[in-house]
Parts: C-alpha cells; sequence; structure tokens
C-alpha cells in the first residue's frame, strides 16, 4: 500500500490511545507503547513485579499493532486505562484504500450498502436494510437513506455485521490463543477523502462479547463509536481553513 495521502483527526474518549501501525511509524509506535505502559503500572510497583508486566504489555500491544499493520491498517485505537475497574473489550481499525474504478464515491457507497444487505453474514442495524441507490445517496442531507452518514459535511457509508462465535485463536494465531470465543460486532464507516479522487479512508470498530451475552452494553459501545466518528474531521483541504471547532478539537487530539 502506498503512502497516505488523507490528513484527519478524530477525538478518542479518555483512555484510549492511538497507535500507528506503518512500518515507518515504528519508532513513534515505541514511544506510544512506552506512555502507554507507563500510566498503565504504578510508580511504586517492585521493579520485579512490574518489568514482567511491562514485557508482557509491550508484547501484546505490539504483536496486536502489527498483525493490524500487516493487514493494511494504519492505526490501531484501543482502550488503555481501565474505568472504575472496566476495560471495555473493543478496538477501532483505521485504513486507507485507493479505489481504481471510475464510480462515483456515491455509486460505491450505494454498492456497499447493497453488498452489507445481502452478505448472509451481515446483520445490519435496525432501520438499515433498505435499498440504496446512488440517487438516494446524494439526497438531501436532512433526509440521508438508511446507512448513509454524514461526515465532516460529506456523504460515508456505515455498515454492521455480526460475526457469532468468533475463534481469536483461529484468527490471531499467537496472539488470541488463550482468549475464548466469543460474538464479534463490528461497524465500519468507509467515507471518501473529498479532496483526493479515488482515495478512501475506512474505520472499522469491533466490540466482542461471551455467547448470549446481554446486548445492551454493546449497544452502549456501538453508540460511543458512532460519536467519535462525529468529531472526524479533514485537515488538509486544500484552499480551506480550520474553523475554530476544528482547531480546538486538532489541539485535544495533540493533547490525548
Amino acid at each position: 500500500m502506498t503512502d497516505p495521502i488523507a490528513s484527519f483527526f478524530v477525538v478518542v474518549p479518555p483512555g484510549w490511545a492511538r497507535l500507528p501501525a506503518r512500518e515507518a511509524d515504528r519508532q513513534e509506535l515505541a514511544d506510544v507503547v512506552r506512555a502507554v505502559i507507563a500510566r498503565a503500572l504504578p510508580d511504586d510497583l517492585p521493579r520485579d513485579r512490574a518489568e514482567p508486566l511491562r514485557q508482557e504489555m509491550r508484547r501484546r500491544l505490539i504483536a496486536t499493532v502489527a498483525e493490524a499493520g500487516d493487514n493494511g491498517a494504519t492505526a490501531v485505537y484501543l482502550p488503555v486505562q481501565p474505568v472504575d475497574g472496566y476495560t471495555p473489550p473493543v478496538s477501532i481499525i483505521e485504513s486507507e484504500v485507493e479505489d481504481e474504478s471510475e464510480e462515483s464515491p456515491a455509486d460505491v457507497i450505494a454498492q456497499l450498502l447493497a453488498d452489507a444487505v445481502t452478505d448472509a453474514h451481515s446483520a445490519p442495524a435496525a432501520g438499515d436494510t433498505d435499498d440504496v441507490d446512488a440517487d438516494r445517496v446524494v439526497a438531501d442531507e436532512q433526509e440521508l437513506p438508511p446507512g448513509v452518514r454524514e461526515v465532516d459535511g460529506g456523504i460515508a457509508a456505515r455498515t454492521e455485521t455480526v460475526v457469532r462465535r468468533a475463534d481469536p485463536a483461529a484468527e490471531l494465531p499467537g496472539i488470541g490463543d488463550d482468549l475464548p470465543v466469543v460474538d464479534d460486532r463490528q461497524v465500519t464507516y468507509t467515507i471518501p477523502v473529498p479532496h483526493r479522487p479515488g482515495r478512501w479512508v475506512v474505520m472499522s470498530f469491533s466490540a466482542i462479547s461471551v455467547p448470549d451475552a446481554d446486548d445492551r452494553l454493546t449497544d452502549a459501545l456501538v453508540a460511543l463509536f458512532d460519536a467519535v466518528m462525529t468529531t472526524f474531521r479533514w485537515t488538509d483541504v486544500p484552499g480551506a481553513e480550520p474553523t475554530t471547532l476544528e482547531r480546538r478539537i486538532a489541539e485535544l487530539h495533540g493533547a490525548a
């Protein structure tokens, strides 16, 4: 994959970290992992206890990000600090792809949504099962068709899938060997880069749960991801000055 040329940011909840997954960003990844581990382990922890924990955390974080990078991801977002002793089993995978076809973004989005509906493994959210055509995709933004979302003034496809009885050991050999079989609820935003024809940003959210668990927690985590995506902003639009809100979000992003 070529180097990304789209520049954007999103605001993630406190306690989350963005871990870059490209080979060229290995030093940045090492710095982020070092900071995550430093925040996670108390300073007064005895060295003989802290060092094995540091090594294990470093191994798991880097292995997870490296696996995502090998599959084309540009970054992985993870909750790295517990809230009231709980760390949600979720992640966001950021990637960029090229579309060599000459189809318009509206046509591509319409096809993505149609494929999501007909996919035997897809479980769209309520209200997202209607067929969508390109003319409806570019309709009045106040009446966006099902599955279409507004992202920083543009359109994007939002698709949702539930993978039942996913086996981490089979999908992540060496990383998921000690993880149980789970259900995996996935939500993906596929976003055309408005000023880079043929370039798309894909943000894929995953929330895992034990089979037959109460769906209300997963529903809340999906709602959290949808809220995160409302903060998505392009930062390299030619000829466009950032708004006051975008500058403030950028400041918060830099301080995260």
